[in-house]
């Protein structure tokens, strides 16, 4: 006792002017190790939990991803800043899980490095986003390795100190390049990794700035995914669910509810919050040549590296979405799929941390609460539909209303779509901002949407109008339904565009899944589709074939404008970023003098055939009629859709 009120008298004996000090129990506190994602009395139920599977499998899998590069798939590449935090970070969860100190010596020789580079460290001149990577796992290095025999005591303070250094700088001006959106990535990740290190250190901080820092990623999470009734979709994209939920919402989220219960961002951040994480198992679809796949609004690629999300998910969604969860990750990365266990940046140590050996599974669409969130009319407006969760044989497609703008980096197209899956990337997006084709971003040009003019020729810049819902069906147990959505002014200049959407799973047309796609617009003179570059798209008539590199097919049949008068331009375009090693999109679009679509489209495994497709009824700027599919029916009005059999 005598030991620990010393340490406490100097404690407060080197409190900065202006500092506010800590509670006497908080005080107290800070000679504890670990105490960020778990505490030092769990340690021993750790060491046990990764002696049995699954969670022995993932420890064999973090041992060898400890010599890997931060994405867990290549060679470590010494002296690169990702890659050596990342593997400090696996070396001293390692030591946590086995208590042997040759782990806490890897991660030391990394800590050390970066702590000590003057170019990096504490720097306001450095990239943020390099800042909070590296000071993220630093952070936690320092959390798990504490007391180790190699982490001597005069090396854990410097650390401590060079924490402090590095959390003051976040704070204060979070690094060049910074997207100063709140709702950015940027600020998720900046907030959350200037109070891990707060949370980590044990020299002494201004209480107020670790407030803040939450207050500010309470705030991100509300900017970026929508409040209380938002079904946790990202303003910016999947990909930017992954890098800062996983990496930084995510690990200061645990830690700072461990440090006040009263401060838990599940809580406090609503719906959006809380099913935030859900969204990186809804869409992810598994292929045989491309790996597990994603819809690519507003994102780098289609890849799936969730980063933890899928780990963290476990703790951070409510409670009747995880028998679903488990379901997936199980099939996708788990003991059933690839046996990665989500092994990129933080990933495995969240699998092995929350992943639910002993909850019972439960196929998601058989979940209501799961089919609900499909729907998103109250948050950023992400609507999928997909006929299982299960393997290569999955199908899926999602629709984006945009309904609240542009927030972060610029986002995509309004009332756009994208289909995936049966071993195809059949409609795809063009990218992100940045390459240039004529003078215009190459993703701009690779919209599925209408233009007013040729995609190919000269355009305006891309507004940021939201899109609105019109009406919507719920998702059923087969996972299909409908969206009647619009927007003023599309994202590339068409006026009054509505569109209708509608995606079947049913038996009932005869093929894996069916799509119907009806557009009004005053100016849209131009319908594109657009496919990744390995799918072959070939055209007949009115029909425009598209072929995925497993021989699988989606047919496309243009009813409306009528057949005699559908001219299909096909060819090749450059993407804004790549998807794996793609770099460009095929696409095929076509016009329409009043504006006014109507397509239907199928799609079949390599040589199954497609079932006939016809229309009846008025179409053109006032649509109402039906669309046959083989034997199924989709009924189209002013404001709704109906799906049936004969």
């Amino acid at each position: 006792m005598q030991k620990i009120a010393m340490g406490i008298a100097v404690w407060f004996a080197v409190i900065l002017p202006g500092q506010a000090a800590l509670s006497a129990q908080a005080v107290e506190a800070k000679g504890t190790h670990p105490r960020l994602m778990f505490g030092a009395n769990d340690v021993a139920a750790l060491r046990a939990k990764v002696k049995a599977e699954p969670y022995r499998a993932m420890f064999e899998r973090l041992v060898v991803d400890a010599k890997t590069d931060n994405m867990g798939s290549g060679e470590l590449k010494p002296g690169d800043n990702y890659d050596e935090i990342t593997a400090a970070q696996r070396c001293a969860f390692l030591y946590v899980c086995t208590g042997d100190d040759q782990w806490a010596q890897q991660a030391r020789k990394y800590v050390e490095a970066r702590i000590n580079d003057a170019k990096l460290w504490g720097n306001s001149k450095v990239k943020g986003l390099s800042l909070f990577y590296v000071g993220k796992g630093v952070a936690l290095a320092y959390d798990w390795c504490h007391g180790a025999p190699s982490w001597d005591a005069a090396f854990s303070a410097t650390v401590s100190r060079k924490l402090l250094e590095h959390a003051e700088v976040i704070f204060k001006s979070g690094g060049t390049e910074q997207n100063t959106n709140p709702a950015s990535n940027w600020q998720g990740l900046r907030w959350s990794t200037a109070g891990l290190c707060y949370l980590a250190t044990d020299d002494a901080y201004n209480t107020k700035n670790l407030d803040d820092c939450y207050a500010r990623t309470l705030r991100y999470c509300k900017e970026n995914m929508g409040g209380d009734h938002s079904a946790g979709w990202n303003i910016e994209g999947l990909g930017y669910t992954y890098y800062p939920m996983g990496n930084g919402v995510s690990p200061f989220a645990v830690a700072m509810a461990r440090h006040n219960p009263g401060k838990d961002l599940r809580k406090d951040g609503g719906a959006g919050t809380q099913n935030s994480l859900w969204t990186c198992y809804a869409a992810m679809v598994p292929t045989t040549w491309g790996g597990l796949l994603r819809p690519d609004f507003g994102d780098d690629n289609a890849g799936t590296n969730a980063e933890g999300t899928l780990g963290f998910a476990f703790h951070h969604c409510p409670e009747p979405l995880k028998p679903g969860l488990r379901y997936w990750y199980d099939r996708t990365v788990g003991s059933a799929g690839n046996k990665t266990f989500d092994n990129s940046r933080f990933g495995t140590p969240a699998s092995i941390l929350y992943y639910p050996a002993d909850l019972p599974e439960q196929a998601p669409l058989t979940i209501e609460a799961w089919r609900k969130l499909m729907v998103d009319p109250g948050g950023n407006g992400y609507f999928t539909w997909r006929n299982q969760y299960k393997d290569t044989s999955d199908l899926a497609a999602q629709m984006y209303v945009k309904l609240r703008g542009n927030k972060g980096h610029n986002g995509p197209d309004a009332l756009s779509f994208r289909i995936l899956g049966m071993d195809g990337l059949w409609a795809v997006g063009g990218g992100r901002y940045g390459p240039k084709l004529n003078g215009i971003d190459a993703y701009v040009r690779s919209m599925n949407t209408l233009y007013p003019s040729d995609p190919n020729g000269p355009m305006g810049k891309p507004s940021a109008n939201s899109g609105a819902v019109v009406a919507h069906s719920a998702v059923n147990e087969q996972g299909s339904g409908w969206l009647v959505s619009s927007i003023n002014l599309n994202n590339v200049g068409v006026k009054n565009h509505k569109r209708w959407f509608a995606a079947d799973y049913s038996p009932a047309s005869g093929t894996v899944g069916a799509y119907v796609v009806c557009d009004t617009s005053e100016s849209g003179k131009v319908w594109q589709l657009c496919t990744l570059e390995n799918h072959k798209i070939t055209t007949e008539g009115n029909t425009f074939t598209i072929t995925a590199p497993t021989g699988a097919t989606m047919r496309g049949t243009v009813l409306y404008p009528p057949a005699s008068a559908v001219q299909f331009q096909t060819g090749t375009r450059i993407r804004g970023s790549n998807i794996g090693e793609f770099k460009q999109n095929n696409y095929v679009h076509f016009g329409s003098d009043d504006g006014c679509y109507l397509v239907a489209m199928t799609v079949a495994a390599m040589g199954q055939p497609h079932p006939a497709v016809q229309a009846e009824g008025a179409w053109g700027k006032t649509p109402a009629g039906t669309v046959t599919i083989g034997g199924l029916k989709v009924g189209v009005a002013e404001n709704a859709m109906t799906l049936g059999g004969k």
